[in-house]
């Protein structure tokens, strides 16, 4: 599904029991703002009747030729209501595409996936080189359960600098949990070291489990797995890990 005006391809208002799966949304010509938005904020949803997103893929990039036409949107998805639940779902700028490798940040894309609702759960997420924060998570008692992060290829230090994340948890957030969270890095065209994998704010609520960054190959690598634990991956170090992270924790190092 390509948006051809620079819409939503999908677009749920503030209701419940909506299910949206099997589908592939795709950024065209036209600037989008996202290509799924569910809610228009401030809505709280229904635990006993969610908003349900499954096994639903979005891409920008990949059937195109970039050298010759950009497609682009600002984030992929975007979770305004609460009480949702999005299992087994890819967010992909491609990192290839019918005209060969893609570079110099061309197919710009923010964000894979935003969510600004309360009460939101993810399984099996996956968000790979978007241009910003991967996934950015702005509500209140979110969860995910198993996500995998790839930072993108062609980035250079302006990137670095900017201190994105593959995971981010907003600074407004005081309960947060992840299981199973791992970001990669293939900084392929530049020297690029990540502050971290995942960032979130040092609050008592937020905590994470189980939680890895990985060099896969390139330049640079990723200075920290969770914030600043001193946990890098290089060349020289291809894995680390954080196997229990929270607030409290910090206090007792």
């Amino acid at each position: 599904m390509i948006p051809t005006n620079g819409n939503s391809c999908i677009e749920v208002g503030n209701v419940d029991g909506v299910t949206v799966s099997g589908i592939l949304f795709q950024a065209g010509t036209v600037h989008s703002d996202s290509l799924l938005k569910i809610g228009s904020g401030n809505y709280a949803g229904n635990a006993s009747n969610p908003v349900v997103l499954h096994d639903m893929y979005a891409r920008v990039g990949g059937p195109t030729d970039n050298t010759i036409e950009q497609v682009s949107a600002r984030t992929m998805a975007e979770v305004n209501s609460g009480n949702v639940v999005i299992d087994g779902t890819w967010f992909w700028r491609a990192d290839h595409d019918i005209g060969g490798l893609v570079s110099a940040e061309r197919n710009p894309v923010d964000n894979g996936l935003v969510v600004n609702g309360d009460h939101v759960t993810a399984y099996g997420l996956a968000c790979e080189h978007t241009l910003g924060e991967m996934t950015y998570w702005a509500g209140d008692y979110g969860k995910t359960y198993f996500y995998q992060s790839e930072m993108p290829y062609d980035v250079g230090s302006d990137w670095e600098a900017k201190g994105y994340a593959g995971y981010t948890v907003a600074d407004n957030v005081t309960n947060h949990e992840g299981y199973g969270i791992g970001v990669y890095s293939y900084f392929r065209d530049y020297n690029v070291t990540a502050n971290s994998g995942i960032k979130a704010p040092e609050v008592s609520g937020v905590k994470f489990t189980d939680s890895l960054t990985v060099f896969l190959n390139g330049n640079g690598g990723i200075a920290n797995v969770v914030n600043n634990d001193k946990k890098s991956v290089s060349s020289h170090a291809g894995q680390q890990w954080n196997c229990s992270y929270s607030n409290a924790a910090l206090f007792l190092q």
